[in-house]
């Protein structure tokens, strides 16, 4: 578990509430949890787990208020939880009413990064498998991270020839600029996949920097530029800026828009994303 928490866990709960509906519900889903509520802050307009392919909860309910971190007490008192898994962010930043929380049923704090290894800059892995270790259920986090080594297995030859040796930027369109990804589960991934990732810094505690619309030709190396729009607005602004029409990248119509739901996560996100590099290998032009 994350350093900053310990606490006892009922073994086999029968009533699972996660707060935030990212890496909470992906770790509660892996670790097989009977979930009946989850928080909905990152997709107000979708049912709990749609972004895991094949495990939405279509009877789950929502205990907060979608753009809002805080905590609906009627409709979690109302789900009757034994157990609430948060996520260590949202757990020492109070972010829920910890303390409040404590007192309706006991806490589990989860987390998908620790201290980074040759190779991975998020050991996503090493989480999955100390915290499943903690909680007995080592098995179930094997298996799924079997599911994502025989997905990275078929899908890596493709990747290489079609993705190998091209310098590939992740980031976000923001309404001022472009933030640069440089430590995050995507980058984990695209590693496994043997990419060459362009601004990678498994150092850097932020985990990212930020381009003004002027310094976008901070990106003119990049061969292939996979980002995420902020939203329609932000998406536009950057489209309209030349320095942003001037990158090869653009030009060469090299740009794969996702959405951020691949940041964070266990296994399940990083397979999920091993989707959308297969997307891009077959979207990018060769150059030859």
């Amino acid at each position: 578990m994350p350093p900053l928490f310990s606490g006892d866990v009922p073994r086999d709960p029968k009533r699972v509430v996660v707060l935030d509906g990212r890496v909470d519900l992906e770790f509660a889903m892996m670790m097989d949890y009977p979930i009946v509520g989850s928080g909905n802050f990152w997709f107000p307009d979708a049912k709990a787990g749609f972004q895991f392919p094949g495990r939405t909860i279509e009877d789950a309910s929502f205990v907060n208020v979608a753009g809002d971190f805080s905590t609906n007490f009627e409709a979690l008192l109302a789900l009757e939880p034994d157990l609430i898994v948060i996520t260590a962010i949202g757990y020492t930043s109070d972010w829920y009413g910890t303390e409040r929380l404590s007192s309706i049923a006991p806490l589990l704090v989860v987390g998908d990064d620790v201290e980074p290894i040759a190779g991975h800059p998020v050991d996503w892995r090493g989480a999955l498998m100390a915290q499943a270790s903690q909680l007995d259920r080592v098995t179930i986090a094997e298996a799924s991270i079997a599911e994502y080594d025989d997905k990275l297995a078929r899908l890596r030859p493709m990747l290489q020839e079609k993705l190998g040796g091209k310098k590939i930027v992740f980031g976000v369109q923001t309404p001022t600029g472009f933030l640069v990804h440089q430590r995050n589960l995507r980058i984990s991934v695209a590693l496994d996949a043997g990419l060459d990732v362009l601004f990678r810094d498994d150092d850097n505690a932020e985990n990212s920097f930020e381009l003004s619309f002027e310094q976008l030709d901070t990106l003119a190396p990049a061969d292939v530029i996979i980002a995420q729009a902020r939203d329609q607005e932000a998406l536009d602004a950057i489209k309209s800026q030349p320095t942003w029409q001037r990158l090869p990248a653009v030009q060469a119509g090299n740009v794969l828009t996702s959405d951020a739901r691949y940041n964070q996560g266990f296994a399940l996100t990083a397979a999920i994303f091993l989707d959308v590099l297969e997307e891009a290998a077959g979207r990018i032009t060769t150059g030859q």
